[in-house]
């Protein structure tokens, strides 16, 4: 989950109190995963990873209600702000992404996972790999 809120903390503009900003965050990070990581494993590839991880963190966060990070979403990631709070919607985002990384190490290898990821948020393979040895969970 560390590893995610990094990443989610690096691309995000603003402060997160306000669901407009929230949702704009929410499409840059899934915005960026998307090519960074469909090069690696495709386009298919990644949508088949994606929608496991929201699978799996719907279960988890219910926040996330129909969401499917398809584009075009920020009037629904708005709405579950509003209804929800904005430390809420965030964590269930962030959760998300910190599935779909450990997913991807799973088909990957973590190390690469979090290569390939870290270098969608511009940090270091390095820290990323000692957050997770420091008994973080998996992504």
């Amino acid at each position: 989950m560390d590893v995610a809120r990094r990443l989610w903390d690096r691309v995000a503009t603003g402060t997160l109190d306000a669901p407009e900003t929230v949702a704009v965050t929410a499409d840059r990070v899934y915005s960026q995963l998307h090519p960074a990581l469909g090069r690696w494993i495709g386009v298919e590839g990644f949508r088949a990873l994606l929608d496991r991880a929201l699978g799996l963190a719907r279960t988890e966060y219910p926040v996330l209600g129909d969401l499917f990070f398809l584009g075009g979403e920020d009037p629904v990631i708005t709405a579950a702000v509003r209804d929800y709070g904005a430390p809420t919607v965030v964590t269930g985002l962030v959760g998300t992404v910190a599935i779909l990384i450990e997913l991807l190490g799973r088909v990957i290898g973590l190390e690469m996972a979090l290569h390939l990821v870290g270098q969608v948020g511009e940090l270091s393979t390095r820290r990323l790999v000692d957050a997770e040895s420091s008994g973080g969970r998996d992504g």
